[in-house]
């Protein structure tokens, strides 16, 4: 990462490690009470300025919808917010988008708030629809998730109409839908319809991993490699501006790493940092010469992403 610089970075992440409550600088700070078992799987999903997680099977091929959890605070038991197979935020940060099981071949697509009231009985979807954001213009999806046949689209919630459909959406922020044709970028302004092809930044690797900033103004973009020059793991991250279409190289990058796969993730904090778990947690501010790094060494294991908090 360049030259970074130490000294404390007073960032806190929820890890899918039990869950855990990690200080970027001290290290593990509290272990939430009330999870499951540590033979479960978990994963976490930043929502506005709280936390939701999903619990896994131990076992890879499920047969039931998954269960879904609000994380509570550092010393509370968990809410429950009901089982389904995809959840994802809405766009106040105040509540989810579920698709629920209602039958065996029956699904349903629901708005469910952080406290645990129904916004609605819902409408009908597949339950091999995957919800990912909720932007001011409508809720993107992934449609027959996990096949060879899916693909995303941005839909109205409340009537199911299709707003846009595209073979892949890599994220949705603000104004802007960023496109991926496989061999190039673009990004599509929903104002007015118009669409703007982009010089891809970095070669090698498959699509980048896209992470919106919480006020919709930037896209942080990890165009990671696995096999970069051969077998091992590369970390690039680069900054989109969608109104200027200006592609911003984050400092350091790209950089060797073992945490692609395991261990890593990336999120924005309520200050306007980008956060990235790579062996420890760096913040970096736009702007800035250099990372931050946190103190503290992450816990290793299987497990992958991260929830900033606040």
């Amino acid at each position: 990462m360049g030259t970074p610089t130490t000294g404390g970075i007073g960032v806190t992440a929820l890890l899918p490690t039990g869950p855990t409550l990690f200080d970027a600088d001290r290290g593990p700070a509290a272990t939430p009470p009330g999870y499951p078992a540590a033979d479960k799987g978990l994963s976490v999903l930043r929502v506005g300025k709280h936390v939701v997680l999903t619990v896994y099977p131990p076992y890879t091929h499920s047969t039931e919808p998954f269960e879904i959890l609000g994380y509570t605070g550092p010393s509370s038991s968990p809410r429950p917010l009901g089982r389904a197979w995809s959840v994802a935020p809405d766009a106040a940060g105040n509540g989810v988008w579920l698709v629920r099981q209602d039958g065996p071949d029956n699904c349903r697509l629901q708005h469910v708030s952080l406290s645990g009231g129904e916004f609605g009985h819902g409408q009908s979807a597949s339950c091999r629809t995957a919800v990912r954001a909720e932007t001011s213009h409508g809720l993107l999806i992934t449609i027959n998730s996990g096949s060879a046949e899916s693909t995303d689209a941005l839909i109205d919630p409340a009537t199911g109409r299709t707003v846009r459909q595209h073979p892949r959406i890599l994220g949705a922020s603000g104004d802007w839908l960023l496109l991926d044709g496989f061999t190039d970028l673009s990004l599509l302004n929903l104002r007015d319809g118009s669409t703007k092809p982009l010089t891809r930044p970095a070669s090698g690797g498959g699509p980048p991993v896209v992470v919106p900033s919480r006020d919709g103004s930037v896209f942080a973009a990890d165009f990671a490699d696995p096999s970069y020059r051969g077998p091992v793991q590369t970390r690039d991250v680069w900054l989109l501006h969608p109104d200027t279409q200006a592609w911003d190289h984050a400092p350091g990058m790209p950089f060797v790493t073992d945490h692609l796969k395991q261990g890593g993730g990336m999120d924005w904090s309520d200050a306007g940092d980008l956060v990235l778990a790579d062996g420890v947690l760096a913040a970096w501010h736009p702007g800035e010469p250099a990372w931050r790094l946190g103190k503290a060494a992450l816990p290793e294991g299987q497990w992958n992403g991260i929830a900033v908090l606040p």
